[in-house]
Parts: C-alpha cells; sequence; structure tokens
C-alpha cells in the first residue's frame, strides 16, 4: 500500500529486535533521510482537530465531530475484521487498538503520529510503535473498509510475531519479507477480485 513507508517500518522493527542500543542509530538514521527525502519541505499543521473518542470492544477510534457517522462505520467494519482476524491468526490482542481516522488526504497528511512527510497516494499505514493505525477518508467507503482491514492485519501479524518470540525468549529473529507482509494484508482485506486479476495478468 504505500512502499518506502512500509519498508521503513520493517527495517525499524529489524533494528528494534537486534537490542535498544540501535534505536539511537535509527533516530539519526530518520533524521537524515528525512531531509534527504523532503529538502526544503516541513510538515506543516493547519487545522486544530477537536477529538472525539468511540471506544468499542477491541478499537479506541479517534475521530472529530464532523465524522461521527464515518467513525461509526470504521468501528462496524473494524470489529467485524477482528472477529475474522482472531480466528486466522489464532491469536487475540492483548489491548484495544487506537483507531485515527481523518476526513480528507489533506488533514491525514498533517498527522503528527509520525514525524515524516506522508507521500500522495499513502491510503493509511500501522504505526507498530504505539500500535495505532491511522487513515483517512478518500470518498469511497469501499476502500475506506478494504484499507482497514489491510491495516488490522498487519496489526495482527505484529501481535503475533512478538508473541511467538516471547514464547521463545528471543527478538532476534527475521521478520517476514515485505512481499509477505503486503501480500497477506492485501488478499486478506479483499480477497481476489477483478483488480487483483488485472494485477496478476499484467
Amino acid at each position: 500500500m504505500m512502499s518506502h513507508l512500509h519498508l521503513l517500518k520493517i527495517t525499524i522493527w529489524k533494528i528494534f529486535c537486534r537490542g535498544c542500543g540501535y534505536v539511537w542509530v535509527l533516530m539519526f538514521l530518520l533524521s537524515s533521510l528525512h531531509g534527504q527525502f523532503y529538502f526544503g519541505r516541513n510538515k506543516i499543521q493547519y487545522e486544530q482537530f477537536d477529538w472525539q473518542v468511540l471506544t468499542t470492544p477491541h478499537f479506541q477510534i479517534f475521530y472529530y465531530p464532523a465524522e461521527e457517522t464515518l467513525a461509526q462505520a470504521a468501528a462496524f467494519w473494524a470489529e467485524e475484521a477482528y472477529g475474522e482476524l482472531e480466528q486466522k491468526f489464532n491469536h487475540t490482542l492483548a489491548r484495544l487498538v487506537p483507531l485515527v481516522i481523518y476526513s480528507n488526504h489533506l488533514h491525514f497528511q498533517q498527522t503528527n503520529t509520525i514525524p515524516y512527510l506522508i507521500p500522495e497516494g499513502v491510503g493509511g499505514f500501522f504505526e507498530f510503535m504505539k500500535g495505532r493505525v491511522v487513515l483517512p477518508n478518500n470518498g469511497s467507503m469501499y476502500d475506506f473498509r478494504r484499507v482497514i482491514r489491510h491495516e488490522l492485519v498487519h496489526v495482527f501479524m505484529h501481535a503475533k510475531i512478538n508473541a511467538k518470540a516471547q514464547e521463545a525468549g528471543t527478538w532476534n529473529y527475521r521478520y517476514p519479507p515485505l512481499w509477505f507482509t503486503e501480500g497477506l494484508a492485501e488478499w486478506w482485506s479483499t480477497g481476489w477480485d477483478t483488480e487483483a486479476e488485472m494485477v496478476i495478468r499484467d
């Protein structure tokens, strides 16, 4: 769904898993990379959002009042996906998942859940350090539901891997490759459809 952001996410996780001493190196690298990719651009927050919280059995959904209807739809689809993924992963999440929704991509680009700029075309992301799912509404309820399901696959995958690592008493392991993590997330978010057929044929 978002090329370099997912690569960065996985790279961060790999480095973090090899010991806390690497975290400071990571912070330096991130600040350097941020400057190289977006020289001359700053992340500007134009809006002050009046955040509300809708709590469900498995989620805390953060939204602003104008998007209450969208938040309720997100709650329904997130709980729907949770029930399916809990069975597929044979895993129950230990805490509520924060789900942060924005009414459009411009608002989404102002998010302070991550420090770096969000490129155009990014439909959402899973920020694993605090376990947050962040996504905008692009005007399509089909896409909105699909992105929720896609990112929740990442949430469950991360939690399952983390749990197995704890059981094994190790943090030194290989994270699944990008083709697997993204492929599974996309497959379980939509199943097989005409778009997937087109990609395979191309």
